[in-house]
């Protein structure tokens, strides 16, 4: 920073200091002495001249006009030459101030995060061109160099490396996050770590390995939850020979979600490590396979429909008995609707990671709303009932009949 300051003020000083050492020009000195003297020795010359004071007048008033002339000359001409001195100088010292402007800026400045921001936003609405995506590289290598507190630089250039293929580089950019992020970082520890065993599983060209396996267990130690954690988990797992450890870390991650085709493909190796354990021997429970689906027979007593009207709201809910107050799934009808046989399953969940599949007891509720609103209030009608296995094969009748007071 020193040296930009002491940059700027030169030319400043140059500018402040020029009129102490400024001399006037010799040759302009010199000459104007030099009219003079001729002028003074040509005044003594007419004035011992014999003759008549008219034309001594008159040739007097002719030698002042030349030498008033000739003076006048040389002062323009000095001052033409100041004039375009102080524009080069005003000139130079502009010129010096923008690029002593524009390199501080790029030094200090937020020019390139500013740029890298933007680049981040189009990536996520169209796709880059060759050109940008490598820009976005330099930029956010230079972003993380510039400010290594701040992570979330280095972790998005690490994340654009794994997605180019640059998997030992995006590796190296991990490992150092994972040093500099203090112990009681668990979360982002965790995710330092799950995308350091991703990099260099590809590096590898998917070979895994203990130590691999071994980093993605300690990811998992912190964070249970971690999708992206337990599905490396259960592939190295299986590509380890470890099927059980490969079937628990899937199964995890497994009830978490919704039906789909990412629950599909896990199905499928669940089954093939079941397979492999099979072949040797032992034999794998996969009942839980099964997806929880409860059905429900929703229906209102006389009392509560002559309370209510047709239009009126109806939210069936199934929460978890013990865990978040957060419906795992849920169904909206209308009074008209009743009675009526539904199906709660992992296709109703109100958000991933919060499925039927994922507990075994739940609580079922069906609520009458007078406002329209899921959450109870006084004058609505509901019933319970709790606890009810999410396997239930049986049908569940729901009667609302309770007035909320």
């Amino acid at each position: 920073m020193i040296w930009a300051i002491i940059l700027l003020l030169l030319p400043l000083l140059a500018f402040l200091i020029k009129p102490v050492f400024f001399k006037a020009n010799p040759q302009v000195v010199s000459q104007s002495e030099e009219n003079l003297r001729l002028y003074q020795e040509r005044c003594s010359e007419l004035s011992s001249a014999d003759l008549d004071d008219e034309t001594r007048s008159s040739l007097q008033l002719e030698l002042d006009r030349e030498f008033l002339a000739s003076d006048a000359e040389e002062q323009q001409h000095s001052d033409d030459n100041n004039v375009k001195n102080r524009w080069m100088l005003s000139l130079s010292l502009f010129v010096a101030a923008l690029a002593a402007t524009f390199l501080l800026y790029n030094q200090w400045g937020a020019g390139n995060e500013i740029r890298t921001t933007e680049l981040l936003r189009k990536s996520t609405q169209v796709q880059l061109s060759i050109p940008e995506q490598q820009e976005l590289l330099k930029r956010l290598a230079a972003a993380s160099e510039k400010h290594p507190e701040e992570i979330e630089w280095a972790y998005l250039h690490g994340r654009l490396l794994n997605g180019e293929g640059q998997f030992a580089k995006a590796a190296q950019v991990f490992a150092d996050i994972l040093v500099s992020l203090p112990e009681e970082a668990k979360a982002d520890r965790a995710a330092a770590m799950t995308m350091l065993a991703q990099a260099r599983f590809f590096a590898a060209e998917q070979q895994a390995d203990e130590q691999n396996y071994q980093l993605i267990q300690q990811a998992l130690a912190l964070t249970p939850d971690n999708r992206q954690a337990l599905g490396l988990a259960g592939i190295f797992a299986f590509e380890l020979n470890y099927y059980q450890q490969a079937i628990d870390h899937w199964r995890a991650l497994w009830t978490g979600i919704p039906m789909g085709q990412e629950a599909a493909y896990l199905e499928q190796g669940i089954r093939r490590a079941a397979d492999q354990l099979a072949q040797q021997g032992e034999s794998v429970d996969l009942s839980w396979l099964q997806r929880a689906a409860i059905k429900v027979l929703v229906d209102i007593s006389a009392e509560a429909k002559a309370a209510a009207q047709a239009t009126d709201a109806v939210f069936v809910l199934a929460r978890a008995v013990s865990g978040p107050p957060m419906p795992l799934a849920a169904q909206k009808l209308t009074v008209a609707d009743l009675p009526q046989v539904i199906t709660l399953s992992d296709a109703q969940a109100m958000m991933a990671g919060m499925n039927l599949s994922a507990y075994n007891e739940v609580t079922l509720a069906a609520r009458l709303s007078k406002s329209g609103n899921p959450v109870a209030q006084t004058g609505d009608w509901q019933v319970e009932q709790s606890p009810v296995n999410t396997k239930e094969a049986e049908l569940i009748k729901l009667v609302i009949s309770e007035q909320v007071k």
